[in-house]
């Protein structure tokens, strides 16, 4: 299998991430503790931040480690035949797709969401996800390497409105 574009991104860095957020969280919750005077709103705040802060890095803390013992894979890439997206989280974002049935690739913006939508000559329609930081420039270039007929966005980095 001749690989034109290829991504791989193991859980492991995922589940580092939610730590980090873990350790920021908890110094935003230790500063706000210390730089927000005493007042009857502020207790009221606090009272609720008491609540959800630890519930919160519950969570945090159980999606770490979730993520560190499965380590799974995400992982995109086109050949000259296929163009395929394994996404171990979600099976919305996972396909497998022949290049020369893509059409067009768009970036919409829409209010407060954007998203990156690929059709095929077949009507289908596959999301790709933007959780994971693959290159765009290089998957498009790599599509368009193998499909020349493919309508792709002028920028892979700005989303049009639509």
């Amino acid at each position: 299998m001749n690989e034109l574009y290829r991504y791989e991104s193991r859980q492991r860095r995922t589940s580092m991430i939610l730590v980090a957020n873990l350790v920021v969280l908890l110094t935003m919750y230790l500063a706000a503790r210390f730089f927000i005077p005493s007042s009857e709103a502020s207790e009221q705040l606090f009272f609720w931040l008491n609540i959800v802060t630890p519930l919160v890095e519950v969570c945090l803390l159980l999606a770490a480690i979730y993520l560190w013992v499965k380590n799974e894979t995400f992982r995109m890439v086109v050949t000259k035949d296929t163009f395929e997206v394994s996404d171990p989280l979600s099976r919305t974002f996972t396909f497998s797709v022949p290049v020369h049935e893509i059409v067009e690739i768009k970036q919409p913006h829409q209010a407060n969401h954007s998203s990156i939508v690929m059709k095929t000559a077949t009507g289908d329609r596959f999301h790709l996800t933007q959780n994971y930081h693959y290159s765009r420039t290089k998957l498009y270039a790599a599509l368009a390497k193998v499909n020349p007929d493919i309508r792709l966005p002028k920028s892979a980095w700005r989303f049009s409105r639509s």
